[in-house]
C-alpha cells in the first residue's frame, strides 16, 4: 500500500499518559510512511486520543470528534473514552473506535480499513482491558520533540477509589521492564532531551505486579545514574509511597525536582474515606513536613474534588484549611463528576451543581493567591532554569520546583541549563535575567 499520500492528525486529552501514547502512535504511522501533521491542516485521518476520566472530558471528546469529522476523512476514537462504548452502542462522527491495549496496532487497523474501503460500517477494535495482566509496548521513543519529554513507566491501577472510572478503562496495575525505562530515556537524552517526567496511570504502585523486589523509588534511582540527563520530575503520586523511608532516598537524588503532585483529592477525613482513599488529612501533613525538612524549597501541587456526594460545607471548609495549611503551589479543582460503574455514582445525597461550582471558584481563587505568594519569595533570587523554548529574544523554561521563567535574550539557550536571577512577577510566570 502507498501511504505517504496519507495526512493523519492528532488530537489529545486527558493526561501525560495519554500524551505520551500519542507520540508513540505518531511514530507508528511515520515508519509505515505516513505523514503526521497539525490538526489545523487538512488530513486524511484524524487520531482523537480521548479521555473519559470526567463527564467534561467526554464531552471534549465528542466535540473533537464532531470537529475532526468536518475537516479529515476518516476518524479513529481511540483510548480511554472508546473503553466505554459498547459494540452496539451508536456514536456519531466516527469510522474506527479502538481501545487502550489497541493503541499498539493502531496501525494495522486503519489499514486494514483503507483496504477494504468500509466507509459505512464502524470499525470497534476494544478488547477488555481488565483482562490484561502484562505491560506491552511494543516500541520505544528513540527521540523527543521538546526539551522535557514525559516518559511512561507504568500502565492501570488496583485502587478503585469510589469515584473513579480508570480502573474500568485503564486496566490493573502493569509495570514497564526496567530495562526498557531506561533504554528510551537514554535515546531520549542522545536526541537533546535534557528532563523526564515519570508518569504513569499509578506510577507508586510500579512493581506490585512483578516477581522482582523493585519499586518507583529503584526506578527514580535508576534512571537518575544516566550520563547527560540534567533532571528528573515525577507525574502524579499517590501519598502513600511517600514514606518516612522513601523521601530520605528521594532526597539524595540530586536530578529528582523537589517538584511533587500528590493525589490528594480532599482534605477532609470523612469525604476521603467516602471516596475510600487509604489516608488522612493528618498523613499528608505529615508527609509534606518530612519533604519540607528534607528538600530545598520543595513545591506542592495538587488534584482536589470538590462537591464530591454528601460534602457538607464543614467538610469543604476541611479541605480549604488544609489546601492553606499546605501551601499548595498549584490545585487543580475538580467538581464531582458521576461516572458509570462506580460506588460514589449510587450514593445519596448528590451535591448541587450550583454549590459544587461556588466551591470550585472558592479553592481556584485561594490557589492563584497561593501561587503569587509563592513565587514572591523568588524576587531577587538566583535559580537554576532549564531553558525549553525560545520566540524571538524571548526563552522560557523552569526552575526545578515548577516555576515557569520568561528571560529575554539574544543568546542560543534552549536544552541549557542556566543560572538566573529572577526579577518580577508577570501573572503566572517570573520575569528573570541571565548571570
Amino acid at each position: 500500500m502507498n501511504t505517504k499520500k496519507y495526512n493523519v492528525s492528532f488530537i489529545t486529552l486527558g493526561c501525560k499518559v495519554n500524551q505520551y501514547e500519542t507520540d508513540l502512535m505518531m511514530k507508528r504511522f511515520v515508519d509505515r510512511g505516513y505523514n503526521v501533521c497539525d490538526f489545523k491542516e487538512k488530513a486524511d485521518i484524524c487520531v482523537v486520543n480521548s479521555c473519559s476520566v470526567t463527564n467534561m472530558s467526554t464531552r471534549k471528546t465528542r466535540q473533537c470528534l464532531s470537529r475532526a469529522k468536518k475537516k479529515c476523512g476518516i476518524v479513529v476514537l481511540a483510548g480511554c473514552y472508546a473503553q466505554e462504548i459498547s459494540k452496539e452502542e451508536k456514536l456519531e462522527n466516527v469510522d474506527i473506535i479502538i481501545g487502550n491495549q489497541e493503541k499498539n496496532n493502531i496501525v494495522d487497523i486503519v489499514e486494514e480499513y483503507l483496504e477494504k474501503n468500509n466507509n459505512k460500517k464502524i470499525v470497534y477494535k476494544v478488547s477488555e482491558i481488565g483482562k490484561q495482566k502484562r505491560y506491552i509496548q511494543e516500541q520505544n521513543l528513540f527521540a523527543g520533540r521538546q526539551i522535557r519529554e514525559s516518559v511512561k513507566i507504568e500502565d492501570g491501577c488496583n485502587n478503585f477509589c469510589s469515584y473513579c472510572i480508570i480502573p474500568y478503562v485503564r486496566g490493573r496495575v502493569r509495570s514497564r521492564n526496567i530495562d526498557e525505562i531506561l533504554q528510551e530515556i537514554k535515546n531520549l537524552v542522545k536526541s537533546g532531551v535534557g528532563e523526564v517526567v515519570l508518569v504513569g496511570i499509578e506510577i507508586a504502585s510500579y512493581g506490585k505486579d512483578l516477581e522482582e523486589d523493585i519499586s518507583m523509588i529503584d526506578v527514580i534511582e535508576k534512571v537518575a545514574k544516566i550520563d547527560g540527563l540534567k533532571r528528573i520530575r515525577l507525574g502524579s503520586i499517590e501519598p502513600r509511597i511517600l514514606t518516612d523511608e522513601n523521601i530520605e532516598r528521594m532526597a539524595k537524588i540530586d536530578k529528582l525536582c523537589p517538584h511533587f503532585h500528590i493525589s490528594v483529592q480532599s482534605l477532609d477525613n470523612d469525604v476521603l474515606k467516602r471516596m475510600n482513599r487509604k489516608y488522612t488529612r493528618e498523613d499528608i501533613f505529615k508527609i509534606v513536613d518530612k519533604i519540607r525538612e528534607s528538600f530545598k524549597d520543595p513545591a506542592f501541587t495538587c488534584d482536589i474534588i470538590v462537591g464530591f456526594p454528601k460534602e457538607t460545607d464543614d467538610e469543604f471548609e476541611n479541605t480549604i484549611e488544609g489546601v492553606k495549611r499546605v501551601g499548595f503551589y498549584e490545585v487543580h479543582a475538580f467538581k464531582y463528576s458521576k461516572r458509570k460503574w462506580t460506588v460514589a455514582a449510587k450514593m445519596d445525597n448528590q451535591v448541587d451543581g450550583v454549590i459544587a461550582q461556588k466551591r470550585s471558584e472558592e479553592l481556584i481563587a485561594l490557589a492563584k493567591h497561593q501561587k503569587q505568594e509563592y513565587m514572591k519569595k523568588y524576587i531577587d533570587k538566583e535559580v537554576d532554569v532549564l531553558i525549553e523554548s525560545k520566540k524571538d529574544n524571548i526563552a522560557a523554561g523552569y526552575t526545578p520546583n515548577y516555576i515557569m521563567v520568561n528571560i529575554d535574550t539574544n543568546e542560543d539557550v534552549v536544552g541549557k541549563m542556566v543560572k538566573v536571577k529572577l526579577e518580577k512577577i508577570d501573572k503566572d510566570i517570573m520575569l528573570g535575567k541571565l548571570i
